[in-house]
């Protein structure tokens, strides 16, 4: 199908900031379709596939229709989606691997490979507008329409009114899940009525500069370290050793981020002085790798003035890793021995280095290590290494190839091949560093096939059965080694995590009698359905299928809901709210909800 087969035709322009569900909002709108099936596939081929408001999906199919005025794939995932966000903490291969999913698949997948699904944060982004920008929107664009920053996780706020965002009752919670609409304000759900507060905005300035910056990678490692140095900086370290002060650090972090766990998708950040030390420990973890973007962004906002800051953190901390790493190891062996300067201000002179050796007492080959190890080449009267024999050396250990295969190689002594690498400028150094990265590359290969081979084995078992490959890449490659296990990880500490069910459960049952006491009272709703709650507490549809673990909940939903279904008279009878202590599922005889229903099934 191609962009002429249907009228009127796809918006060949994005508006400002705009997502790539909102363009298609408005092309279902103009084109008068009835059914968001007919608009779903006219524009990516599919019923179903690409109408998710959050992550794309079907990109290739969409380019195909729209043609070339709306750019390429990946434009449309770095400029109006929400996967840069995810992608600026992700691997190149997980960039790639993302790319491909979107262009092709559907936008579960993409889901699934970002660990959003087993994450503790939403996986489901809410829809939000800002009230101010659609009546701006409307005046300049005719219609209001859905703004890439604002649909950003974590930001709840608009930085450029200064207002509250509200939040749509639609799409991510299931109702009109497949369905195109642009903002309205019957859809959106009351916003605070209180200033947002410094953490607040804080948080959402530095998400949305993090986005706003197309192509930029965040080094786990750099990042680790510039947390480290700020923590310093505050005074939450202490020692020699430089470790966390646990009460002090988790008491800040906490009180930062207080106003946030308030926000929707913001709960599962710490909340008290012991969370909040849990969290810095574990941010600052070589094994922080699967690190949800948000807490690494919430705790950068509360370390950082800014994104800018932080970056220029991170940039210093690599100049002086590079600085320290390309340093000559002749620096500080010369003030360990005055007979080296000596030596090679000689040799700098003009004077030979056998000349230069006996003047300052050492023998000549020890002489030209040192002139070696200062950056100075110097004649050789080769004995062994004679004709081409020396090059073709230099050229095998310059890739890392081991002294002994070298030494094989030239029919030559080991203390030859050793001297050689002694003695010539830089080739110590460079066979130094090729030899580990092949290394790397053979242990990385060694990991990941046995990790693919047995992906639901878990890491001790992996490790058990490749221990010298695990104890290279932990010594060496712990980032890497960390990044491309935590799918793993976070198998098997799912299975052994203990969650308090009680008090979730109470919890979520408190919830549940407050928001359908606002409907009954304030809203002046007569009957409560379960569709209903599930867009107000999209907690509870997560929950759903657990409730026989969840009794409080379980007989707080069935008390609201089960007034519709026996045809309740609209007053609302106080034992339906009652405390949890005094509603019991055993009393009342509940049974679970049927999967698909929004009543409840009574015995």
């Amino acid at each position: 199908m191609t962009l002429d087969s249907f009228q009127p035709g796809l918006p060949q322009r994005w508006l400002p900031d705009e997502t790539l569900f909102s363009l298609c909002s408005r092309y279902h709108v103009a084109s008068g379709n009835k059914l968001p099936a007919t608009t779903c596939s006219q524009l990516f081929g599919h019923p179903r596939h690409g109408c998710a408001h959050d992550f794309p999906a079907r990109l290739d199919h969409f380019l195909g229709v729209a043609g070339g005025a709306l750019g390429t794939a990946a434009s449309i995932v770095e400029e109006h989606t929400l996967l840069p966000l995810y992608l600026r903490f992700a691997s190149v291969e997980m960039v790639d691997a993302t790319c491909n999913a979107a262009a092709q698949s559907s936008s579960g997948r993409l889901k699934f490979q970002l660990g959003l699904l087993t994450s503790r944060f939403r996986a489901n982004h809410p829809l939000k507008a800002c009230r101010a920008c659609m009546q701006e929107d409307t005046l300049q664009h005719i219609t209001p329409y859905w703004h890439r920053e604002h649909q950003l996780p974590g930001v709840w706020i608009c930085l450029r009114h200064g207002c509250w965002l509200q939040s749509s009752d639609l799409k991510a919670t299931g109702v009109s899940r497949f369905g195109w609409l642009l903002p309205a304000p019957p859809q959106f759900l009351p916003s605070p009525t209180t200033s947002p507060r410094a953490s607040v905005v804080q948080l959402a300035r530095m998400v949305a500069s993090l986005v706003a910056k197309p192509g930029l990678r965040l080094s786990a490692l750099l990042m680790r370290q510039a947390v480290r140095v700020a923590l310093a900086d505050r005074g939450l370290l202490a020692g020699t050793a430089q470790r966390l002060r646990r009460v002090a650090a988790g008491e800040a972090c906490a009180e930062f981020l207080r106003p946030l766990l308030d926000l929707e998708q913001m709960g599962q950040l710490p909340a008290s002085s012991d969370e909040g030390y849990a969290e810095i420990a574990r941010q600052l973890s070589a094994r922080s790798a699967g690190v949800h973007p948000l807490r690494r962004l919430a705790l950068a906002a509360w370390l950082f003035d800014d994104l800018e800051d932080l970056l220029a953190r991170m940039e210093a901390i690599s100049s002086s890793t590079d600085t320290t790493a390309s340093a000559p190891a002749s620096s500080a062996q010369l003030q360990d021995d005055p007979r080296r300067a000596r030596l090679v201000a000689l040799i700098a002179s003009g004077v030979s280095t056998s000349a230069a050796a006996k003047e300052v007492g050492i023998d000549t080959t020890t002489g030209m290590v040192w002139a070696a190890a200062a950056g100075l080449a110097t004649p050789r009267r080769p004995k062994a290494l004679k004709g081409d024999l020396r090059g073709r050396l230099i050229a095998l250990l310059r890739k890392g190839v081991t002294k002994e295969e070298a030494a094989a190689y030239g029919e030559v002594s080991l203390q030859t091949v050793t001297t050689l690498l002694r003695t010539e400028v830089g080739l110590h150094e460079a066979w130094r560093q090729a030899g580990f990265e092949n290394a790397r590359c053979h242990n990385r290969r060694v990991w990941a096939r046995i990790t693919a081979a047995n992906p639901l084995s878990g890491v001790k078992a992996a490790r058990m059965a490749e221990p010298a490959a695990y104890a290279w890449l932990y010594r060496n490659d712990r980032d890497w080694l960390a990044e491309n296990t935590a799918k793993m990880v976070r198998a098997v500490r799912l299975s052994q995590a203990r969650v308090d069910w009680d008090a979730r459960d109470r919890q979520l049952a408190g919830q549940v009698r407050q928001t359908a006491l606002q409907m009954l009272e304030m809203q002046g709703i007569r009957h409560v359905r379960l569709s209903q709650l599930f867009q107000r507490i999209p907690e509870l549809k997560a929950k759903i299928l657990r409730l026989d673990r969840m009794p409080l909940t379980r007989a707080a939903v069935f008390a609201v809901v089960n007034r519709a279904s026996t045809g309740a008279s609209s007053t609302c009878d106080p034992r339906l709210l009652a405390a949890p202590d005094k509603f019991s599922v055993a009393r009342h005889g509940m049974t679970p909800f049927k999967n698909g229903g929004e009543g409840s099934d009574a015995t």
